[in-house]
Formats: C-alpha cells, structure tokens, sequence
C-alpha cells in the first residue's frame, strides 16, 4: 500500500487482494462521511472494477493493475483501476442484459456519479468518481 498525500493506492496481484481493496474503499468512504447505504454500492463497485481488470490482466499474462483512492477533495471519493490494455467504449445499455458478461459495468455506470475510460500509452484507466451529499444522515435515502 503507497500513501502519497491523500492518494493511497494498491497493487492487485491476486484475488485476495481484491477484499482488501474493498476494505480500504470502504475505510476511507466511512472516514469521509459517507452513509452506509452508499458504502456497500462503492464496496461492490470497487469489486467489480477490481474483478474485471484481474480477469484481464490474467488473460494477458500481466503481473496485476493498481487501484488508487483520491479523496483530497471533500465533495467526492474517485477510484482509479490502472493497467496495460487499450481504451474501450462504455455503451449504454437498453433494457435488460440476461447474458453472462456485461453487467458489471453497467452497475458501475449507473452506481458512481461519473464514470471514464482514459488511455495513457500503454496503460488504460477507469476513473470511477461518488459525491459526497452532506446533507444526507445515516439511515436516510
């Protein structure tokens, strides 16, 4: 685990570490303020984020992918899932998917506040942000 001011992050190089990637999302969500409700949706992004860039990089014989957690502002938690591979779309979904494949990012799509593919060289990156609604109290929405 790096911790680079108020960006923290990790290698994932195998499954288990994938739990523990949940854990810290949901450590530093909880720290920041957000309610239950909205840490269980961000616990279960960050799982399946974390679940299809494992799968991808064991398809392609890589080594693991990095998730990052930026939370030095107030108003939002962003999730990066950082590793080699090619930019690819985020089409929007009609009706219902009853295939076995596909609907983890339509989950993520529809739980996080803003969600975008970005590709550097190499390397791909999700970017996955949630804010933060203050005025929301435990046990309300």
């Amino acid at each position: 685990m790096k911790n680079n001011d108020e960006q923290l992050s990790l290698l994932v190089k195998k499954a288990d570490d994938i739990s523990s990637a949940m854990d810290m999302t949901d450590e530093i969500a909880n720290e920041m303020g957000f309610i239950h409700y909205d840490r269980l949706f961000l616990r279960l992004v960050t799982e399946e984020a974390c679940m299809n860039a494992y799968e991808y990089c064991q398809k392609t014989n890589q080594q693991g992918f990095w998730i990052c957690w930026d939370h030095h502002h107030k108003d939002c938690l962003s999730i990066f899932i950082k590793h080699r591979g090619k930019k690819f779309a985020i089409t929007p979904m009609n009706g219902t998917n009853r295939g076995l494949r596909g609907r983890g990012l339509h989950l993520i799509v529809n739980l996080m506040d803003y969600v975008q593919i970005q590709e550097n060289g190499e390397y791909v990156e999700l970017v996955m942000r949630k804010y933060f609604t203050q005025n929301l109290k435990e046990g309300i929405g």
